[in-house]
């Protein structure tokens, strides 16, 4: 399936290039050069060199919420010239753990949407570089816990939306544990904004993937597992067939799939073929003609790798972890030389996630790689809604909020709504059985049962019903519900215009 990818912030810049990089390392060609990079920070672009620099739009060059990194270059060139307050050498590290990032728009969604709404006419020019005619669809990828990503992120969203016919997807970063809980509070609306916008959303969740390390010590293998996934599923069927397919992946499974909108998880497996498995001699002298061809038993060993491989896939570290039986939908790949994967394979794989899943919309394709050394699984869960770290990120947004809005005078932006959002997010961590609209959470509050998440008809995560997005799009900036209380998805975290947080 060809997609252009849009990336936004420093985590977007980053993980485009990684997917380009791994675009040609791996010889699926999913974007065609239909790339673009927006930040409003150019330290990112130096390093993203995979991506051309006609395709990386700086933003806010002249806003004056907007800070520059320094330029050694200039600040040389004029005698005496002092250096301006905070500027200097900073730590590279320091706009992914500190409290407020030194440059860009200081981790601030709200003027990433407000510098993002002073450029629509320079990102509307840029989007005219990507030729749509030749994409099934966009995927646009940032950071979620960071100003650009999230501010700048919702408008350009909203721009792809309104433009495009096609699909619009986003792959969205979370933060990790360990990093502020202002971020959390950033990707919490951040997740509220682009759930009801977007055709389907990919969150990835750093603080599964970095294994215990410093979340920036573990960038890079995030990043590769990333495009891996990512190629793994888009990219399936990009190469040019040399072989006759079991049954080979289309764009349309991959829509299909997708359709249902909410929020999406990948596992992904990999198994190295030996000589015993591969068969190596074997398939060559089959190939000549002089060797039979596999009989029934071979099929019934070949059927056991498969689900061995796809159980695997289903159990490995999701791009985000959850239940999987809250899935809606699930599209299974396969990915191998040809005679590894038999269609007793793919009902044996197939059959497995009915089980484990408890849906019985489970779609199966294949990519034939001849001389392939490995067999991979790829499994999409489409519509997740029991999602701890969701949960988590939530309930970390509320406190925060609670925390930082308290004001001089003592009350709280959200009043009695986020009081009663907080209480019950409360309550449910403390007791899972009571919900988050237990006995206590039911009174005049309407946050109080909209905070849960696990619904799959009023979670968090779920997707909303037909005619929904266009609805949430038309009230993104300000989603106020009769009793006063501003809700998209679940969340609660929104004080007056929020287009972009």
């Amino acid at each position: 399936m060809k997609l252009a990818f849009v990336g936004v912030g420093d985590a977007g810049t980053r993980i485009v290039d990684r997917l380009v990089r791994a675009e040609r390392a791996s010889g699926r060609s999913v974007s065609d050069g239909n790339v673009l990079v927006f930040n409003t920070d150019d330290a990112a672009f130096r390093a993203a060199t995979a991506v051309p620099d006609d395709r990386r739009v700086l933003l806010g060059d002249t806003h004056p919420a907007v800070r520059r990194r320094p330029d050694p270059a200039e600040a040389d060139a004029v005698d005496g010239a002092e250096p301006a307050d905070g500027a200097g050498d900073v730590d590279e590290t320091e706009a992914y753990t500190s409290e407020i990032d030194p440059f860009g728009v200081g981790g601030d969604p709200e003027t990433g949407a407000a510098v993002a709404e002073a450029e629509r006419p320079e990102i509307r020019r840029a989007l005219d570089r990507i030729d749509e005619t030749e994409v099934a669809g966009t995927m646009l990828v940032a950071g979620l816990g960071g100003g650009t990503g999230t501010g700048v992120g919702s408008v350009l969203l909203e721009e792809l939306d309104s433009i495009y016919e096609t699909p619009v997807y986003v792959l969205g970063a979370l933060p990790a544990a360990t990093e502020p809980d202002r971020r959390a509070l950033t990707a919490a609306r951040g997740i509220r904004t682009v759930v009801p916008l977007a055709d389907a959303v990919f969150p990835v969740d750093n603080e599964a993937w970095r294994r215990g390390d410093p979340v920036t010590e573990r960038y890079d293998a995030i990043n590769d597992a990333i495009a891996a996934r990512v190629l793994a599923l888009f990219g399936a069927g990009e190469r040019d067939p040399e072989s006759v397919s079991e049954l080979r992946i289309d764009p349309a499974d991959v829509t299909r799939t997708l359709e249902v909108g909410g929020v999406a998880s990948i596992g992904h497996a990999t198994r190295e073929l030996t000589p015993d498995d591969a068969g190596v001699v074997t398939r060559l002298l089959r190939l000549l003609g002089i060797a039979d061809a596999p009989e029934s038993d071979g099929a019934d060993a070949d059927a056991a790798t498969v689900k061995r491989l796809v159980r695997r896939a289903l159990e490995s570290t999701l791009t985000l972890p959850c239940s999987v039986d809250s899935a809606d939908r699930v599209l299974v790949i396969l990915s191998g030389p040809p005679d590894a994967i038999s269609r007793k394979g793919f009902e044996t794989g197939r059959y497995l996630l009915e089980e484990e899943t408890g849906t019985v919309e489970v779609l199966a394709g294949d990519e034939p790689v001849p001389g392939a050394t490995e067999v991979t699984a790829t499994v999409v869960l489409s519509n997740v809604t029991d999602v701890p770290r969701i949960d988590e990120i939530q309930r970390r947004a509320v406190a925060a909020l609670d925390a930082s809005d308290a004001g001089d005078d003592g009350t709280t932006v959200l009043g009695d709504a986020a009081d009663g959002a907080a209480d019950a997010a409360a309550r449910s961590a403390a007791d899972p059985a009571d919900g988050a609209a237990g006995d206590d959470a039911t009174g005049d509050s309407p946050a109080s049962e909209e905070v849960q998440t696990g619904n799959p008809t009023d979670g968090v995560t779920g997707a909303q019903p037909d005619g929904a997005n266009s609805e949430a799009a038309a009230e993104t900036d300000n989603s106020v519900s009769e009793d006063g209380d501003e809700s998209v998805h679940g969340f609660d975290f929104t004080a007056g215009d929020d287009r972009g947080e």
